[in-house]
């Protein structure tokens, strides 16, 4: 005979670091794809309307949204200062926003994608230290791009391949504190390293099919893959933790400022959040 009553808590570790687990699901998180948090909520990114979807930090969900009428399908979604980067794959563009959510500058193909050439289904926008911005071209393009702090494009650097430098599939990507360009190589199962200029420095393996790369407060590199799993590496690219993530997989990462991370899980879709104990 079974005893009723509430289910355990369940509980993962990343190192030394200990964290509770929990899932928020509902109608508003379907189709999810990315979050990031910004001020006092998360914000999480769908490939449907209402596009923008407001938790608290709690996981609560808000009931608050917002549409992007301009998206076609949006794919990633960053906070970096002032800026909210929002990445929409079929629509080949990269748009920011202001705090209010309202646009204030977008790199643009004018709806013309393009072999090796901005864009061509992307994925995913960081900015560097000095301004720059940076786009993973991941599904239609085997690319990265980089345009200036005025939004012009500069330059381009890999191509289809498995050499070091070369992509299949680039599909997020940020600065670690170290100043490196990580970007998440997936169907190469690795994240490479580069410079700012695009030179290569070296790789991290051991991943299958990386997804989404977020950081730490204390400079780790998280990565989601398909296993699926969360990794955690150092600066020297050692792997110090791992644990599963609970859908199919994790698609968007992002790090809150007390170090609870918030992960947008696929099938079925929802927020998990690893809350430090």
């Amino acid at each position: 005979m079974s005893v009723q009553g509430k289910r355990p808590d369940v509980y993962v570790a990343l190192g030394p670091q200990r964290y509770r687990v929990t899932h928020i699901a509902g109608p508003m998180l379907s189709g999810i794809s990315d979050v990031t948090v910004s001020g006092d909520r998360i914000i999480v990114l769908r490939r449907q309307a209402p596009e923008l979807v407001m938790l608290g930090l709690d996981g609560t969900i808000l009931d608050a949204s917002a549409e992007l009428p301009q998206f076609v399908c949006g794919h990633g979604i960053r906070t970096i200062g002032t800026d909210r980067i929002a990445t929409d794959m079929d629509g080949h563009k990269v748009v920011l926003f202001d705090e209010a959510l309202q646009e204030v500058g977008r790199m643009d193909c004018g709806a013309h994608p393009g072999l090796g050439r901005p864009f061509n289904h992307p994925c995913d926008c960081t900015r560097g230290p000095d301004g720059r911005y940076y786009v993973a071209d991941g599904y239609g393009n085997s690319a990265v791009h980089i345009f200036d702090a005025d939004l012009q494009h500069l330059k381009t650097f890999g191509q289809p391949g498995t050499d070091p430098g070369a992509f299949s599939t680039p599909h997020s990507l940020l600065f670690d504190t170290e100043g490196r360009l990580c970007v998440a190589d997936r169907e190469n199962n690795r994240v490479q390293l580069f410079d700012a200029e695009g030179a290569w420095l070296g790789q991290i393996d051991g991943v299958h099919k990386p997804m989404a790369l977020a950081l730490t407060a204390d400079g780790l590199l998280l990565v989601t893959d398909q296993t699926p799993r969360l990794s955690a590496y150092d600066t020297n690219g050692v792997l110090v933790g791992r644990c599963r993530t609970f859908s199919t997989f994790g698609h968007g990462l992002a790090v809150q400022g007390d170090g609870t991370i918030v992960i947008a899980e696929m099938n079925p879709d929802r927020v998990t959040l690893l809350i430090p104990v």
